[in-house]
């Protein structure tokens, strides 16, 4: 597992992992405004109280935005779930070294049982990335 922070104390609710999910934004409708189109993009890294990706165009907006995110199967035969939260932008980057701009956002909230779901998602990648740490069955030895 890969905290976010390059070097720098990690200021954050809750850790980060390096994890990339496919993600689709949905801008809220605003009378008298343009309807915004729903932006694909993929995490670069995510928590439970946030997320940052980095995309090609500036997609900042100043208020609440719903996050609905692909989780990765648990198994490879299982089939794919899919999360939506509320999260609020809390910076957009420009970055010549990504190629693009870094946007971070904050989890709001979380509809039904999405925030465990992201919790199991974020553990268990924890799990593959740990050193030693396969298949718990394996480790027993029977």
């Amino acid at each position: 597992m890969e905290a976010g922070g390059g070097g720098q104390a990690d200021r954050r609710e809750t850790p980060r992992v390096r994890l990339q999910l496919r993600l689709a934004i949905v801008y809220p409708e605003r009378e008298g405004h343009p309807v915004l189109p729903i932006y694909h993009a993929v995490t670069h890294d995510i928590g439970l109280s946030g997320l940052s990706m980095v995309v090609e165009d500036d997609v900042f907006y100043e208020g609440e935005v719903t996050v609905v995110l692909a989780l990765p199967p648990e198994h490879s035969w299982a089939a794919q779930e899919s999360i939506t939260a509320t999260a609020r932008m809390t910076y957009a980057l420009h970055s010549s070294k990504l190629n693009g701009f870094k946007v971070g956002m904050r989890f709001v909230g979380f509809e039904g049982n999405a925030k465990e779901l992201l919790q199991a998602a974020i553990l268990h990648e924890s799990a593959k990335a740990e050193p030693g740490s396969g298949d718990p069955h394996a480790a027993s030895g029977a």
